[in-house]
């Protein structure tokens, strides 16, 4: 009796947590993040999306099954890309910041790309992070 009540106990948790996951991985994001999603990580799914509400509008962040992580703003624009297995995909970066990543840290990969008011941060694979302006000027590098 006492192994099958905690058989029982077991599925009950396990279709409590499989629901919970299920009600969050199908919380809809705007279009233009789907279509951003669609772009540039085509071989992908989403396994989890939150909404955070701020004062300036929801924001959205959403996991994809490769393990990316993406913040949006609540129009669906991208803020933040975080790649850590094989990187931002070069086609998202500006053409700028690629090539000075590529000339000045040609063995490192950029793990991770933001907007910000300034233009752009990059995290790179040694853990340094480069900022640049809105033109994709590089501004200065960080430790």
């Amino acid at each position: 009796m006492g192994r099958g009540l905690l058989c029982a106990v077991c599925l009950v948790l396990h279709v409590s947590c499989c629901m919970l996951l299920t009600a969050c991985a199908d919380e809809s994001i705007p279009p233009t993040a789907q279509a951003f999603i669609d772009k540039y990580f085509p071989h992908t799914n989403v396994v989890l999306t939150e909404t955070d509400d701020e004062d300036d509008g929801i924001e959205y962040c959403v996991w994809l099954n490769d393990g990316t992580k993406i913040e949006f703003d609540a129009e669906g624009q991208w803020q933040r890309v975080s790649r850590k297995k094989s990187g931002v995909p070069t086609t998202l970066i500006p053409q700028d910041i690629m090539q000075y990543v590529k000339s000045h840290y040609p063995e490192e990969v950029i793990f991770k790309l933001s907007k910000k008011h300034y233009g752009y941060k990059t995290e790179l694979s040694n853990d340094i992070d480069l900022r640049f302006n809105d033109q994709g000027k590089f501004l200065e590098a960080v430790d």
